[in-house]
């Protein structure tokens, strides 16, 4: 397969073209118009951020693990690309050292309630109960939907029955 599509076109249509072969799992085809995407903002974030995508379909941790990595450190203000670095660096590495990126994200990103829900989530799978409950209960503060995810995540099925006995839901079928 050719590096660039045959014909250089406005960078929405490449961009929109990508997105449908993402829908039809066409990887390599949406990689080839992402390639021919101007190298300049916005769209060189745009592609990233696709790649980003791509790499998380095909569950290739490593190179989404680069590339959130990347955002994180050029975009640092944006909450997103502290969870992505950490979402791949849990699997392509530890669980610790996803819990380590959080925990400086939580430090720029102090009132984000997602951070504190997947820092609940590794608190409960390196089995620290009460830190888990601590920052769920920090998350949940921040926004209650974070109640229901609780009670639906497997990460925190060590905690479910003190969340219920919080009043957090009902037990789940």
């Amino acid at each position: 397969m050719k590096d660039f599509p045959p014909h250089i076109l406005k960078p929405e249509v490449h961009l929109q073209r990508a997105q449908g072969y993402l829908e039809l799992g066409m990887y390599e085809e949406a990689k080839r118009e992402l390639r021919a995407l101007p190298n300049e903002e916005p769209w060189a974030k745009r592609s990233k951020v696709f790649l980003l995508s791509i790499q998380q379909e095909l569950q290739n941790w490593e190179d989404a693990q680069k590339i959130a990595r990347g955002l994180r450190y050029e975009f640092s203000e944006e909450v997103d690309w502290w969870i992505a670095d950490a979402y791949a660096t849990r699997r392509h590495e530890s669980i610790t050292e996803a819990q380590s990126i959080l925990l400086e994200g939580l430090a720029l990103h102090f009132d984000d309630g997602l951070i504190r829900f997947n820092l609940a989530c590794y608190a409960c799978v390196l089995k620290s109960p009460g830190e888990c409950l601590d920052f769920l209960k920090e998350a949940v503060n921040r926004d209650e939907k974070f109640k229901q995810m609780a009670l639906e995540d497997e990460d925190l099925t060590d905690v479910r029955d003190a969340l219920l006995k919080l009043g957090w839901g009902r037990a789940l079928a």
